[in-house]
C-alpha cells in the first residue's frame, strides 16, 4: 500500500454537467469542492490491492452522462506502460504508450513496470458508473460516466490498484477483491467452476460452412470426423442457422450479399432456418449426436439476431410484452430482468427441447448501442447478465461461451459463466492477423483471465499456420476448436493437443505474456514474445518471432519471468528442437527466432529429489498426461513415449511391474510405453 500512495498523493479531480460545463475541484483533505458540488475519494487498504472509491453530489443539475467526473492519477516517471484499451465496441487489445498521456481512451485495464516493480490498475464498472483510463495533455485520468441523464449523485467503487513483482498475481488480486466489494460478490476465475463439455475437443460451423450451413453440410463434417479417427466431441452451429426471413435464398446464397446484409437483418422465430433446416433444427440435432455422437452448441447474440427481433414476426408477437424498441431503434429484448429472462427462458427452452447441449452467446457488448439513455449502465449489466445466465443455468447447467463482450460492463456482471471469447474472429491463411490474433488473446488474458477462462478463438488446421496456431491453443487454457472446411481436417496437427478420447491437455490458467514482455511492444523489441500458462508446480511457455519486418529475434527464457519460484531447479525440453536443459535461479536459456514462421515450445518441469517427469512427449503439454506422481513412480494416462530427467544414473525402469528398455541422453531419458492404456512407471537409481 505505501508504494500506491505516491500514485494517489497527487490527485486531481474535474466534475462536468450535462450542459458541458466544467469545474476543477478544489482539495480538501480526501474531499474536492466546488460550487454545488461534492466529491469525496476514499482510498482503501484491502490488503493485496487498494481500492477507490468515490461518492460525489451535485446540488445543482446533473453529471454529463459520458464524463461526470475525472479523477488525475500519477504514474512512476519513465515507467514502461502496456493499456488493454477497448479499441472496438466488443474488443480490447494492447498499447505501448511511451508516457500517460499517449494511453488511449477506453483502456480497461493498465499494466506499469519500473525496475522490476509492477503496478496494475483496474477500472470498475459498479451498480451505476463504469470508470475507464485515458490520457491527455494533463496526464492519466479515469473517467466516469454513466450513459444515463439526470444523475445527481455517485456512490461507487471506480478503481482496484496494486503493486508488486508478479502482474499476474496482482491482476487476479484486484479482480478478487473488486469483485467482492460490490454487491453480486461475484466469484472471480478461480471461483467459477469450468464446464466438462469443453474439456474436450470441439469444432464450429463458421469458417467452414458460414452462409452455407445446414444439416447436410453439418452431417458431412461430422462423417469426416468418424472416417479420419478425430475425436470431435462437440460442435457449435453458429451463426445463419436461424430463422432470419431476410437472408432466406434456397439454391445459390450470395456470400458478399448474405454478410453485407446479414447485420441488419431480424430474427422471425427460435426455429431453424427452413430450407437449410428442412425437417427442423430438432432433427438436425438429434441426426449429430446419435450417428456421429457429437454434443451440439448452438450460437445466437443477445439480441436475438445482429438487429434484433422482426416486429412483424412470430417472436413479436408472442414475446411483445418483453420486447422494446432499442436506442438505435431496433426491437429487441427488455434488458429488465424480469422481461429479459422470459425472452430467453422461452429460447432456451426451445433449443434445449431441440437437444442442444450448450451455447455460445454474442453480441454482448451492444448494451449501450440498445439500451444507452434507458437506464445507468451497471444497472442494465446487471440485470442483462443475470437474466441471460439465469435462463443458461436452467437449461444447460451453465455451458455457455461469451462472446463479443470484452466491455468492463460484461466482465463485471457475469454472475457464474465461466469462459468469454478474447479476440476478433479468426482469419484462415493471414499472417498479419496472426500478430494481431496472438497479442489481443494474451494481453487480453491478463485483464479478462482473472474474471474468467479466455476463449482463443477456432483455426484451421490446414492453414499454412496451422501447427503455430496450435501450440497456441496449447498454452491458452482454455477451450480447444477448430473451424476446418469440410475435408479439410488433419488429424496429425490435433493429436497433440489431445488423449485419444479428446480430453484436451489444458494448462492451468490463461495463458499470459511473460513479465519481461508484458510492457515492451513485441513487433518492435527485437526479442521472442512469450505467452505462457501453468501446468501444475511447473509452465508451459511459447516464443513467437513477431518482429513486424520479419527480422530474426534474440532473447532468453528465466525462472522470474514465468512466476516460478527462481530457488528451485526446473528441468526443461523444448519441442520442436528438442533442446534439454537445467535452470536455476537466474540462469538464462538462449532463444533465436530466425524468422516469423520460427517459434518454440517450453515445458519446465521441478526437480524433486533430483528427479524430474514430463511427461508424453508426443504431445504439447506433455505434464498434463500424468495422472499423479509419488516420489520417482509416475501413472501415465495413456500410452506413448515417456520423458523424464534424472540427476541420478537410472538403472532400471518398470512400466506395470515389468522391465523395459529406455534411451539415455545426458540426464534426460525416453521410455517407449507399448500398454494399451494407463501406466504405472517407476525408476530406479
Amino acid at each position: 500500500m505505501e508504494r500506491l500512495q505516491d500514485l494517489f498523493q497527487g490527485m486531481r479531480v474535474f466534475a462536468k454537467t450535462e450542459s458541458g460545463a466544467v469545474t476543477a475541484l478544489n482539495r480538501q483533505g480526501d474531499c474536492w469542492e466546488g460550487p454545488d458540488i461534492h466529491v469525496q475519494v476514499t482510498i482503501k487498504d484491502c490488503g493485496k490491492a487498494a481500492a477507490v472509491m468515490v461518492d460525489a453530489v451535485l446540488m445543482e443539475g446533473s453529471f454529463h452522462p459520458e464524463d461526470g467526473i475525472r479523477i488525475y492519477l500519477e504514474l512512476p516517471d519513465n515507467a514502461e506502460i502496456m493499456a488493454d484499451y477497448q479499441h472496438s465496441e466488443y474488443w480490447c487489445r494492447p498499447a505501448f504508450a511511451e508516457n500517460p498521456s499517449a494511453i488511449p481512451d477506453r483502456t480497461q485495464g493498465l499494466v506499469w513496470e519500473k525496475d522490476g516493480t509492477f503496478g496494475y490498475f483496474l477500472p470498475v464498472c459498479g451498480e451505476q458508473y463504469k470508470a475507464v483510463l485515458c490520457g491527455d495533455e494533463k496526464g492519466l485520468f479515469l473517467r466516469m460516466e454513466s450513459w444515463f441523464p439526470g444523475m445527481k449523485e455517485c456512490h461507487e467503487l471506480v478503481l482496484m490498484a496494486a503493486v508488486g513483482d508478479n502482474p499476474r498475481v496482482l491482476a487476479e488480486n484486484c479482480t478478487e477483491i473488486g469483485l467482492s466489494l460490490l454487491p453480486g460478490n461475484f466469484p472471480d476465475r478461480k471461483g467459477r467452476r469450468y464446464p466438462e463439455r469443453f474439456e474436450y475437443l470441439g469444432w464450429c460451423s463458421w469458417d467452414a460452412l458460414q452462409i452455407r450451413v445446414g444439416e447436410t453440410g453439418l452431417a458431412e463434417k461430422c462423417a469426416e470426423f468418424q472416417e479420419k479417427g478425430i475425436p470431435v466431441r462437440w460442435i457449435i452451429i453458429d451463426d445463419m442457422w436461424g430463422d432470419v426471413k431476410g437472408l432466406y435464398d434456397i439454391e445459390h446464397p450470395s456470400y458478399k450479399e448474405v454478410l453485407d446484409s446479414r447485420h441488419s437483418t431480424t430474427l422471425n422465430s427460435f426455429e431453424g432456418d427452413p430450407y437449410r433446416f428442412p425437417e427442423g433444427l430438432k432433427h438436425c440435432v438429434a441426426k449429430l449426436r446419435n450417428e456421429f455422437g457429437v454434443e451440439v452448441g448452438i450460437w445466437h447474440p443477445t439480441s436475438g439476431y445482429w438487429s434484433g427481433i422482426d416486429p412483424e414476426g412470430d417472436l413479436a408477437k408472442a414475446y411483445g410484452q418483453d420486447l422494446i424498441w432499442g436506442a438505435n431503434g431496433k426491437l429487441v429484448p427488455d434488458f429488465r430482468f424480469e422481461h429479459a429472462f422470459d425472452f430467453y427462458n422461452g429460447y432456451h427452452q426451445f433449443l434445449r427441447e431441440c437437444g442442444v447441449d450448450f451455447l455460445k452467446i454474442d453480441n454482448q457488448s451492444t448494451l449501450r448501442r440498445f439500451y444507452h439513455g434507458f437506464a445507468p449502465i451497471g444497472e442494465i449489466a446487471a440485470q442483462a447478465h443475470q437474466a441471460i445466465e439465469a435462463s443458461v443455468g436452467l437449461h444447460f447447467d451453465g455451458k455457455l461461451i461469451n462472446c463479443m463482450g470484452m466491455a468492463n460492463e460484461n466482465m463485471w456482471h457475469r454472475p457464474i459463466s465461466a469462459i468469454s471469447r478474447a479476440s476478433d474472429d479468426f482469419l484462415p491463411e493471414n499472417r498479419p492477423w496472426f500478430t494481431k490474433h496472438i497479442l489481443q488473446c494474451s494481453y487480453n488474458s491478463l485483464l479478462q483471465g482473472s474474471f474468467l477462462w479466455c476463449d482463443w478463438d477456432m483455426w484451421w488446421t490446414d492453414d499454412t499456420q496451422g501447427v503455430k496456431n496450435s501450440v497456441l491453443r496449447a498454452v491458452s487454457g482454455g477451450p480447444i476448436y477448430v473451424s476446418d472446411p469440410i475435408g479439410r481436417s488433419r488429424k496429425e496437427i490435433l493429436e497433440p493437443l489431445t488423449l485419444a478420447d479428446g480430453r484436451i491437455l489444458r494448462c492451468d490458467n490463461p495463458a499470459i505474456p511473460s513479465f519481461d514482455c508484458l510492457t515492451k511492444d513485441p513487433e518492435h523489441s527485437g526479442k521472442p514474445f512469450k505467452v505462457f500458462s501453468n501446468c501444475g508446480n511447473g509452465a508451459a511457455a511459447a516464443a513467437f518471432n513477431l518482429d513486424i519486418d520479419g527480422n530474426a529475434v534474440h532473447g532468453v527464457l528465466q525462472l522470474e519471468e514465468l512466476g516460478l519460484d527462481p530457488r528451485k531447479t526446473y528441468a526443461v525440453y523444448e519441442r520442436f528442437t528438442g533442446e534439454k536443459a537445467f535452470l536455476t535461479g537466474r540462469e538464462a536459456l538462449p532463444i533465436t527466432l530466425e524468422n516469423p514462421d520460427d517459434f518454440r515450445l517450453y515445458l519446465l518441469v521441478p526437480e524433486e529429489n533430483s528427479f524430474a517427469a514430463f511427461g508424453l512427449m508426443e504431445k504439447f503439454i506433455a505434464p498434463k498426461t500424468i495422472s499423479s506422481i509419488t516420489g520417482q513412480t509416475v501413472l501415465l494416462k495413456e500410452r506413448g513415449t515417456f520423458l523424464f530427467a534424472s540427476r541420478q544414473l537410472v538403472k532400471e525402469v518398470l512400466v506395470n511391474g515389468e522391465q523395459v528398455s529406455f534411451q539415455k541422453d545426458g540426464e534426460f531419458y525416453e521410455v517407449e510405453i507399448l500398454v494399451p492404456n494407463e501406466a504405472m512407471l517407476t525408476v530406479k537409481v
